[in-house]
């Protein structure tokens, strides 16, 4: 998504990347048209609003943002869940939760150093689209259980794509192979990043799932420097060390699959 963001407009990449994840999904659409059948249709079109909405945000902050800060300000996506989760879900905060969260934030201040003449307004759009996508998280873990996996992902895809497909019409650059190309993976890791996502879902509480995307940060740490030349900076590596480690005390030991898991 950086790659194509230096040439082509961000909402032209969001209908690329939801239109190709539509097109990846249609042979298995037609193949199981009776999955397609749905009874929340309203559910499915505020999930895509919110998916819609972040990924636009999350496109803008990343043309401005290095891959290390940005996977850094993800990871503070499971500290607002908590607080969702809490209110929309009644999962329970205890007061170490709570103080482990806070501590959590102070990383992230600490990342975007807003008393520093290098401050980077790109954590705003960034931080924006972390909290929608967290809503959109709450969202599936309510309703995940009630829908069919090919509708949850086939709608999703197929309204977004739908939203962005008139202005993309007034925005659209001429496109080299090679864009194609890149188009074309970025829609079916989409499709596979939801699927994952909420096969996740169904089978744990929705606060549990933080551990297992601080593998992120070290391949953003790796493409980042490899691709593009950028390096974390120390405010950055800082918070971090105060993220990555608070996120991971609220997950320690919570991660027990449901007996559903054990029947595949």
């Amino acid at each position: 998504m950086k790659f194509l963001g230096k040439q082509l407009h961000p909402i032209q990449i969001i209908f690329l990347r939801f239109f190709f994840a539509t097109i990846w999904l249609l042979p298995l659409a037609y193949k199981k048209k009776m999955e397609l059948r749905t009874s929340r249709p309203g559910v499915h079109l505020l999930r895509s609003c919110l998916l819609c909405a972040a990924m636009l945000l999350w496109c803008l902050g990343l043309q401005e943002a290095t891959l290390p800060m940005a996977s850094i300000i993800e990871f503070s996506n499971p500290l607002i869940l908590l607080f969702l989760a809490k209110f929309f879900l009644g999962e329970r905060i205890t007061r170490g939760k709570l103080l482990v969260t806070l501590i959590g934030f102070l990383g992230i201040v600490i990342v975007a150093e807003p008393t520093a003449r290098s401050f980077n307004a790109a954590i705003i759009p960034l931080f924006s689209s972390v909290l929608l996508f967290a809503s959109a998280d709450i969202v599936n873990k309510k309703f995940a259980g009630n829908e069919s996996m090919l509708a949850t992902l086939f709608y999703a895809a197929l309204e977004i794509a739908l939203f962005m497909g008139i202005p993309t019409i007034f925005l659209w650059r001429a496109m080299s192979f090679e864009l194609w190309i890149a188009a074309a993976i970025i829609g079916a890791s989409a499709n596979l990043l939801f699927f994952c996502i909420i096969r996740c879902f169904r089978l744990v509480d929705a606060s549990t799932t933080a551990p297992w995307r601080y593998f992120e940060f070290v391949l953003s740490v790796g493409s980042g420097y490899f691709f593009f030349g950028e390096k974390p900076s120390i405010s950055t590596l800082v918070g971090a060390a105060i993220i990555i480690p608070t996120t991971l005390f609220l997950t320690c030991g919570k991660f027990r699959p449901s007996k559903r898991c054990c029947h595949g």
